[in-house]
């Protein structure tokens, strides 16, 4: 039958043998592929390490020797970067893919464009992301009714989510309904679940994600301590304010893109931000070559002077290159 096909090959692909829960994940993701059920969706959750990625980058290797169409879609270009390097197959931000501007005028409107795909798998990661509510200029103002309409106006295509139940839910979203089943089956969808828990043997080794799965086991108990203590391990340790910025010094010898730092304010990230670029990077000047800045309002213009360019989106991160003048605005340079 062509499930147990779809299945053996995926475990070929996947270059180890899987652990129970995965093998068990393969098999109902064979069947979801091998049906021919109308408007059949997948959602995928998974915990950090329980080997999610491995096994669609398999699906997606898999369909691609078969010929079948896999369109890879992220919320955010930095999530389809990171989909695109994981599954070796080029990704785009559903935004890009799904919306056409219908002139190019400053306030002109996106509308969802044509469907051309047929029998093609549609895969989003990072989708507890996918908002519901937000910019009426896209579409119907609904990414995830855009999405679903565009997906499913194509030919025998269907639809698989990725993503995790402990990230962010969308702005002004108190949940995710992207990973939501009864939420999707209210698109009259045919929709199949699956959560991946069980944290694979490399992945148990990391100290990060032992205390990232401490902080997950906290909010699914609802449990709400005073102080969150964190167990030392080879990769966490304990750094002290007096030799913090000879360890961040360090830590950017490997790239600036390698190192995060978290803080539980805007106040203390404005801190931070002006005493790493004077202190380590030796910028002074207000804004200089080299520096990272994130859009924090939508580009439907851009178009028409860069082209390859159809818009900028809120939440994309650009370099700048090189400054060559100031400009007074409201009082602001």
């Amino acid at each position: 039958m062509l499930n147990h096909f779809i299945e053996q090959k995926t475990c070929e692909y996947l270059g180890f043998t899987p652990t129970e829960e995965q093998a068990e994940l393969i098999s109902q993701l064979a069947i979801f592929l091998a049906e021919a059920t109308p408007r059949n969706a997948f959602v995928l959750k998974g915990y950090a390490g329980t080997g999610k990625t491995s096994v669609v980058s398999a699906v997606v290797k898999l369909l691609t020797e078969l010929e079948q169409s896999v369109v890879l879609l992220a919320p955010t270009g930095r999530a389809a970067k990171v989909l695109s390097s994981y599954s070796g197959k080029q990704a785009s931000t559903i935004h890009k893919h799904i919306y056409r501007q219908q002139s190019a005028v400053a306030d002109a409107f996106f509308d969802i464009t044509y469907n051309p795909y047929k029998n093609a798998l549609f895969i989003v990661d990072e989708a507890s992301m996918v908002a519901n509510a937000g910019d009426g200029v896209f579409g119907t103002g609904r990414l995830l009714d855009d999405l679903i309409s565009y997906v499913y106006s194509g030919e025998n295509c269907r639809l698989l989510m990725l993503g995790d139940t402990a990230q962010l839910p969308p702005v002004m979203q108190s949940d995710s309904d992207a990973l939501d089943k009864k939420k999707l089956e209210q698109y009259d969808l045919s929709v199949q679940e699956f959560t991946l828990k069980q944290v694979v043997r490399q992945a148990e080794e990391s100290g990060i994600l032992h205390n990232a799965t401490l902080i997950r086991e906290l909010i699914d108990t609802y449990k709400t301590p005073q102080s969150l203590c964190l167990h030392p391990e080879k990769d966490v340790i304990r750094v002290s304010g007096q030799d913090f910025t000879d360890t961040l010094h360090a830590a950017y010898r490997d790239g600036l893109e390698e190192t995060i730092i978290v803080t539980r304010s805007n106040k203390k990230a404005s801190m931070y931000v002006d005493g790493i670029r004077n202190r380590i990077l030796a910028r002074e000047e207000m804004i200089s070559g080299g520096d990272l800045v994130m859009v924090v309002k939508n580009n439907y213009t851009v178009g028409k002077d860069y082209k390859g360019f159809e818009f900028i989106a809120n939440g994309d991160v650009a370099e700048v290159v090189r400054v060559r003048g100031y400009i007074e605005m409201y009082d602001c340079v």
